[in-house]
């Protein structure tokens, strides 16, 4: 008796916030110039869009988390630090920095420091957030407010 187990996957759904991004335009001098100095400016214009589904599910199917790279019927690829750099024209300095996701209280307090927003509505964001997150159309506001004052 021959077995097979074939592992359903959920349904891919592609999404790119080009759109929204778009929407919030260009940045104000003193922000852009902040980026600049980041050397994450590359990062603005980049976005890649696809309408192919099938092409991107066969990605997905072949990636290894484990070992980080794709198996592909040519062989093994893997995706360097050096691919993205030279795909998404970003400099590449320094030892890479693993992040910790942050606690809600966490969250609330970046808000209130970094986005001068008062306690309350950065809990009201966190919870409509579900999480220790934001919703981006909620920064856009923030940005719109700052940029017109």
């Amino acid at each position: 008796m021959i077995c097979t187990s074939i592992q359903e996957r959920p349904e891919l759904k592609l999404v790119s916030h080009r759109r929204k991004v778009a929407l919030i335009g260009k940045p104000v001098p003193a922000i852009e110039g902040l980026v600049v100095t980041t050397g994450l400016s590359p990062l603005i214009e980049c976005s890649v869009v696809t309408d192919d589904p099938g092409l991107i599910s066969a990605f997905v199917e072949r990636w290894h988390r484990e070992t980080s790279t794709f198996h592909l019927p040519v062989g093994e690829l893997t995706i360097t630090l050096y691919d993205v750099s030279s795909l998404l024209h970003l400099p590449i300095s320094g030892a890479l920095h693993n992040f910790e996701a942050l606690s809600v209280d966490e969250t609330i307090f970046l808000l209130i420091e970094l986005l001068e927003v008062s306690g309350e509505e950065a809990r009201a964001e966190t919870v409509r957030a579900r999480g220790a997150y934001v919703h981006l159309s909620w920064v856009r506001e923030i940005y719109e407010m700052r940029c017109q004052a």
